[in-house]
């Protein structure tokens, strides 16, 4: 009698366990996959999508400063156009100091306020399978090579970006 019990007690350790890895191993094989869109540039109109946020740059321009704009001489304003949609199942908060302004390789922040740019992001909540889209500006050398955006996706870890490629 003491035999099948625990023999019961062990197959239900067994299966219990099981599912434990199962449970376990499952959203590191998903977090792989949504890890790749960490690894890649993107070009401008393309969307890339980091555990349920989607981000794409819709385009880009450069601006001269206007007559009230404080820039430093040599500079302009590079304008992105971007669209964050939150398709995860939960609320999304988004910050323009999530986005870093690369240029070999110095980030500097989207923090501009050009005189003849409208609809700067701010930051805000997005419920899921909502989108937002905005404008942002930072300062940037004129004739720089190869600027580049960058989101931050993990507050915690500065090295997790989706990077776009604003050429």
């Amino acid at each position: 009698m003491k035999k099948a019990i625990y023999k019961g007690m062990a197959l239900v350790a067994a299966i219990s366990f099981t599912g434990i890895v199962t449970v376990a191993t499952s959203p590191a094989s998903k977090v792989e996959a949504s890890s790749s869109a960490l690894s890649k540039t993107y070009k401008v109109g393309k969307t890339a999508t980091y555990k349920g946020v989607s981000l794409k740059v819709n385009s880009v321009k450069y601006v001269e400063p206007g007559e009230y704009d404080s820039i430093d001489s040599g500079k302009h304003y590079i304008v992105a156009n971007v669209t964050i949609t939150n398709k995860s199942r939960k609320s999304y908060d988004y910050n323009p100091f999530d986005f870093k302004l690369n240029v070999n390789g110095n980030n500097t922040d989207f923090d501009a306020s050009p005189d003849d740019v409208e609809d700067l992001l701010d930051s805000g909540t997005l419920d899921k399978g909502s989108s937002v889209t905005g404008n942002l500006a930072g300062e940037i050398k004129q004739g720089a090579k190869n600027p580049k955006l960058k989101m931050q996706v993990n507050v915690l870890d500065d090295s997790k970006n989706i990077t776009f490629s604003l050429k």
